[in-house]
């Protein structure tokens, strides 16, 4: 079904996909909301409930009228069932990873001097992309163009600025409750708004500031602070992520060409703006709609699951290069792009998901091997961030390692490359403090 077929059915099926939508979108919703770090505000609910329940209830409107089959409805079914059970159960046996980032990541104390190291780093990185590649929100096509050749930069900072921000924010906290509430702290928080705008604006993403404030909200509950969120501060908040997610869509519709204001395709009295707000949204199953309904999941091209895990690691450029062909048209997502717009060359295009994935390339009984495998390692990861009283450092790793991690749902192999990301970076940044601290401290006394 293309993207064209699958808006004419949407629009002439509104309410069944509502109600598609919101039902399944409740039912992810329970199945998590006692088993996350943050509650209501915890970043899984964006990419569980907002994100995977909409492309599930997209899936599940199309099989009531009968373009998908009972086969693949009970595979995607299947699949997120074995997910979230073994994300439930091993929530509560992550000791393992636990002891490999405390002793591999964490350095001794408030770990300040790493803070200022990698806050350095950042902005050295934040301002190479600037001049090398602009602004993420400004790319004449899309961020995924903009950043060819320099996407292992792009991902390096996109971590550290995750770290940066919940450290940050922890600054800001513990200074506010010890009533140090002078211009040290305040500047403090303009630093931290400043760069939660301007690093967003350098990624691109319509996600990007929500992310940022995720990542800072997860640090103060990993950390211990309690927090006093209304429904008026959530509602702020949400207002202000909305209304960015809006600037950044108007932003490419310029840089398309398109006038925002003229009428949508779809919605004739609606601008053509906000239209392709709610197109966006319904795009949640981009990756369903194109290749589940007449099997056509079963007829896309792949190549080997060793390229596709190794390709974010060498990065894909490099191994395109290796293996002759372009890696990233053989992601699920991007071939089921292809299969309907082979001659469709922009980079991007729609996340794989972790069941497709699974599915497609590693096969229906050792997919859902992985997909447990993906279950049980974000379920480890929330054992290690209720683990509080662990420090500042520790709290911003966990929030930065959180927020990484669940990439994994929406494309299984980058998300991997992104917790690797995080060991490795840390790692040497625990090293090189402790090589410095060693450097720098006291000669030990000798005999004369």
């Amino acid at each position: 079904m293309s993207d064209v077929e699958f808006f004419n059915f949407a629009f002439s099926h509104m309410p069944l996909l509502l109600v598609c939508m919101g039902s399944v979108s409740f039912v992810l919703y329970l199945s998590i909301r006692r088993k996350v770090v943050l509650g209501y505000l915890d970043p899984l609910h964006f990419y569980w409930t907002f994100t995977f329940g909409t492309g599930y209830g997209v899936v599940l409107a199309l099989y009531l009228e009968d373009f998908i089959s009972f086969y693949y409805l009970c595979l995607v079914a299947g699949y997120a069932l074995v997910f979230i059970t073994i994300f439930s159960l091993s929530k509560r046996r992550g000791w393992w990873l636990y002891r490999a980032v405390k002793t591999l990541l964490v350095p001794r104390g408030a770990g300040r001097f790493e803070f200022m190291f990698i806050f350095f780093i950042y902005l050295a990185l934040a301002f190479f992309l600037m001049f090398n590649t602009g602004l993420g929100v400004s790319a004449d096509t899309n961020r995924f163009e903009q950043n060819r050749g320099v996407g292992a930069f792009v991902r390096v900072a996109d971590g550290l600025r995750l770290f940066v921000l919940s450290y940050l924010t922890l600054i800001c906290c513990r200074r506010w409750s010890a009533g140090q509430r002078g211009v040290v702290t305040w500047t403090c928080i303009g630093t931290y708004f400043v760069l939660l705008i301007v690093s967003s604006l350098l990624n691109g993403a319509k996600f990007a500031v929500l992310e940022g404030l995720y990542t800072s909200l997860f640090a103060v509950a990993v950390q211990g602070y309690r927090m006093r969120v209304s429904v008026a501060k959530v509602a702020i908040m949400l207002a202000a992520v909305l209304f960015f997610a809006v600037w950044v869509l108007g932003k490419n519709l310029e840089q398309s060409g398109i006038d925002s204001e003229s009428s949508g395709a779809y919605m004739s009295d609606t601008p053509v703006l906000y239209e392709r707000l709610a197109l966006r949204i319904l795009a949640n199953g981009d990756k369903y709609y194109l290749s589940l309904p007449n099997g056509v999941i079963e007829r896309l091209k792949t190549d080997s699951a060793l390229i596709q895990f190794l390709s974010p690691l060498v990065s894909v450029t490099k191994m395109s290069e290796l293996v002759g062909h372009p890696v990233n048209d053989y992601t699920v997502g991007r071939q089921s792009l292809l299969y309907w717009y082979p001659d469709y060359n922009t980079a991007g295009g729609p996340t794989s998901h972790f069941d497709l994935f699974s599915y497609k390339y590693l096969g229906l009984l050792p997919g859902i091997l992985f997909v447990a495998l993906i279950g049980f390692l974000l379920g480890s990861i929330v054992n290690v961030s209720r683990r509080k009283a662990q420090g500042p450092f520790y709290a911003a790793l966990c929030a930065t390692l959180w927020l990484r991690a669940i990439a994994m749902l929406l494309e299984p192999t980058v998300g991997l490359a992104y917790v690797l990301d995080i060991f490795i970076m840390f790692f040497v940044i625990k090293v090189f403090g402790m090589m410095l601290r060693a450097a720098t401290s006291p000669n030990q006394r000798v005999g004369v």
